[in-house]
């Protein structure tokens, strides 16, 4: 584990993280060849090839890391640890293209069998969105499906504790260390999910809250969660982001809808004009979730508004038989080569399959 913990802490992005893992197998076979690395890894010829930078902060963290020590001055800390390479680690999160290489928690992790629901929304809500995420937390938390946020003011911070008055699990994930209670008077609600539920970071112990951390601790949120509910949140919410990454991890979105005046309704509206799931009752959407009928055709609508145009007009004429890509290019009218382009991104976005050459049907 010392070796693990090691490789958490390395300034490194999670991509670099995941590319090492997969030459060299696990954290101890990097510590070990990072003094045969540089040939290796700068050399783009290779297959395996990494930048000179990353290369230089692999070096210098090892250098100036102390393994047994560093090691034992965080067990001290009481401190939950997991990473990749265990079973334990979370298996919504593992197929992740960027995971997290780490977890740092206190508390429990959502357990795997355990619905779970992501609320987020605006820190200055109103008292109406303020009602909504209290009571829909309280209402999941009945019906044992567990209510992840990120601890921040207004609706996270409600539907943290509608969860604790319903008797569910709650989870917070921070965008800073565990063991550190941001915002600073939220520190009675951080001890009551401790107390039903977890505190979970990617961030090594002590790590201060920078404004960098907070989008990219939003994919955590989402991860973890089966669906992602947006409660009030303005044009360019920072929940915006969390709806982003669950459309891209395949997840159902859901909005509260609210006056085309309100500015806190902004960002809701957009995401339900673009095909999000409208929360118009949170008995229904409870009900729905506790039953497992999410619905998929939610989560594709949403995703194909994303599509471009033409993107959209391919996918339209393929189904679940194969279609030529001279069928397309007839029905169509679209040049060959730019059709090419358009299948290719389809494929990479996951909508549809080249079952064999150049005959193509829908996934989705």
């Amino acid at each position: 584990m010392e070796y693990q913990y090691w490789f958490s802490n390395l300034k490194v992005s999670q991509g670099i993280k995941h590319r090492l893992l997969e030459e060299f197998g696990n954290a101890r076979e990097i510590y070990y060849g990072i003094d045969k690395l540089q040939e290796h890894c700068l050399n783009q010829e290779r297959s395996f090839y990494i930048e000179e930078k990353d290369f230089l902060a692999l070096k210098q963290g090892k250098e100036q890391w102390n393994l047994g020590k560093e090691w034992g001055s965080f067990e001290e800390l009481g401190i939950n640890f997991v990473t990749l390479e265990q079973e334990s680690y979370p298996n919504r999160l593992k197929y992740l293209s960027d995971a997290p290489y780490g977890l740092y928690y206190l508390g429990e992790l959502p357990k795997e069998d355990l619905p779970c629901v992501s609320i987020v929304g605006a820190r200055g809500r109103s008292a109406y969105g303020s009602e909504v995420a209290k009571r829909l937390g309280r209402l999941l938390g009945e019906q044992e499906i567990a209510v992840i946020s990120g601890m921040a003011r207004g609706i996270d911070s409600d539907a943290h504790w509608g969860a604790l008055e319903g008797k569910g699990k709650t989870y917070a994930v921070l965008g800073c260390g565990v063991d550190v209670c941001y915002p600073a008077q939220n520190r009675y609600l951080y001890d009551k999910i401790l107390e039903q539920g977890g505190i979970i970071s990617e961030y090594p112990p002590g790590t201060q809250p920078l404004p960098r951390y907070f989008p990219v601790r939003n994919r955590i949120i989402s991860g973890l969660s089966s669906a992602v509910v947006v409660i009030e949140a303005r044009e360019k919410s920072g929940s915006l982001i969390t709806a982003d990454y669950a459309m891209e991890q395949g997840k159902d979105v859901y909005a509260l809808p609210g006056p085309i005046t309100a500015s806190l309704s902004c960002g809701c509206n957009r995401l339900i004009s673009q095909g999000a799931g409208i929360l118009w009752s949170l008995e229904e959407f409870v009900k729905t979730l506790s039953k497992g009928e999410q619905s998929d055709s939610i989560s594709l609508s949403f995703r194909k508004n994303l599509l471009e145009k033409e993107e959209l007009l391919v996918y339209s004429l393929l189904d679940f038989c194969p279609t030529g890509i001279g069928t397309l290019a007839e029905k169509t009218s679209i040049p060959l080569g730019s059709l090419l382009l358009l299948l290719e991104s389809l494929v990479q976005k996951g909508f549809i399959k080249e079952e064999v050459p150049n005959f193509f049907t829908r996934t989705l």
